[in-house]
């Protein structure tokens, strides 16, 4: 009897057959339930400090800067002061070539001089005037009296008309003359004072020449750090319209101000006195501080967002901070010390929803994040020991944008809140918003949309 071969039995075809269908059924339910298991992303409750700032940039100067510039124009003949220099107040920085001042003096001297002598003879024609005008007086008093005679002597018929007429027409030119007299020294008069006035024009002139000689000098207005010259020796100036800047001085280095914009949302937030960081890029790794010593009320709108200039009060006894640094500045609103916090993404997790996920008894279907208010009641979910979803009640507290205090609930330290849920098909997490990596945790298939 001749055997059939082994492929043309049907017995094992049908062996391979089973083997191969319940490895694919393995396979498939194994990567079915895989991709159907999520994967939480969870962070642990943690204790510690949180600080509600407001952020700022400005830039560092000194509390009072003088600007010193020339009121004259003219070529700078000296320089007494560079950068850095300390200077004291009252000291000699520049001086201006003042050749062209001092023959504007001597010009406003002579025209002094020449008022002057004018006036001298404006006083001798006054009293030419005034005597002239005293003897037509006396002529007049004595053809008055002549005339008077000549009526006397016509009224008593000794004198004839004529000669009666002869008198008073000598009166009148007499008193013709007095009057002219009168007029030549009022003129007299008119005329001294006419050349006084010139003559306070020419000393305001030559008072005037000599501060524009004076100004060739340039001091130093207060005490402090030359900041920054402007001119060089041999450099010419001009003072037509506005007085150009030559140096400038920071009274106190050791004490300085940061100048920053708060929008106007942040504004009513901030009191003077409140404590404030900063770093500056010279020295990245310290943080400075300082205090609000000022809120300005006037405001700047840039393209529609309305800002307020605070001013920041900065201690500098070592002058490391130098005027013009930019400064990132934090005003610190409010802190909370050694409380428990929780990351912001645990806040804003929220689960499809459903009848497995559950909660606790005065928790909310509605695990979403809709606020960060001190006082708000939200739902923070966590996972059961069955790896179930369940909500716990939380009192929120202050937030730093990063983390929040929690006032009241279940929660302490060490416990685990779900923050995201990371798909195992795609690889990538699909609703974790935490900086750093979060833990990782398998549990049952949340249920179904509704």
């Amino acid at each position: 009897m001749t055997r059939r071969p082994l492929y043309r039995s049907k017995y094992p075809w049908l062996a391979l057959i089973v083997l191969m269908s319940a490895g694919g059924l393995g396979a498939w339910k194994f990567f079915t339930v895989k991709a159907d298991k999520p994967v939480y992303l969870l962070r642990t409750v943690e204790s510690g400090d949180i600080a509600l700032q407001v952020a700022a940039n400005g830039s560092l100067s000194a509390v009072t800067t003088v600007q010193v510039g020339s009121q004259v124009s003219g070529n700078i003949a000296e320089l007494y002061a560079d950068f850095n220099s300390e200077v004291k107040r009252g000291q000699l920085l520049a001086r201006l070539d003042p050749q062209l001042f001092e023959a504007q003096v001597r010009q406003a001297e002579a025209n002094v001089r020449a008022a002057e002598m004018t006036i001298l003879n404006d006083a001798a024609n006054v009293a030419a005037s005034r005597a002239n005008l005293e003897k037509t007086m006396v002529d007049v008093v004595d053809k008055q009296r002549k005339l008077n005679r000549q009526k006397q002597l016509y009224d008593n018929g000794l004198s004839t008309r004529d000669d009666l007429d002869t008198a008073q027409a000598v009166m009148q030119a007499s008193a013709a003359t007095r009057d002219a007299a009168e007029a030549q020294l009022e003129s007299a008069q008119a005329g001294r004072k006419a050349d006084s006035a010139r003559l306070e024009q020419a000393r305001a002139a030559l008072q005037t020449a000599k501060v524009n000689l004076a100004q060739t000098v340039i001091y130093s207005p207060i005490s402090g750090t030359i900041i920054s010259r402007s001119v060089d020796r041999g450099q010419t100036v001009a003072a037509s319209m506005a007085a150009p800047t030559l140096f400038t001085i920071g009274e106190d280095l050791t004490k300085m101000q940061i100048v920053t914009n708060i929008d106007e949302a942040d504004v009513g937030k901030i009191k003077t006195g409140m404590p404030v960081e900063f770093t500056v890029d010279a020295y990245p790794e310290e943080i400075f501080s300082g205090s609000i010593s000022q809120i300005r009320l006037a405001a700047t709108t840039v393209q529609n967002v309305v800002t307020y200039n605070a001013i920041v009060g900065v201690d500098n006894p070592q002058q490391r901070l130098k005027p013009g640094m930019t400064a990132n500045v934090k005003i610190r609103i409010a802190q909370v010390t050694d409380v428990l916090k929780i990351p912001n993404s645990a806040l804003r997790f929220k689960p499809s929803g459903g009848s497995e996920s559950r909660q606790s008894p005065t928790g909310s279907a509605n695990g979403a994040m809709k606020g960060q208010n001190p006082g708000r009641q939200v739902p923070v979910w966590v996972l059961a020991e069955d790896k179930s979803l369940r909500a716990v009640q939380v009192e929120l507290g202050l937030s730093d944008g990063l983390s929040t205090q929690i006032v009241s609930g279940p929660l302490k330290v060490g416990d685990e809140v779900v923050t995201g849920i990371e798909s195992q098909t795609g690889g990538a997490a699909a609703k974790s918003t935490t900086a750093s990596t979060p833990k990782s945790a398998s549990g049952p298939p949340p249920p179904p949309p509704m």
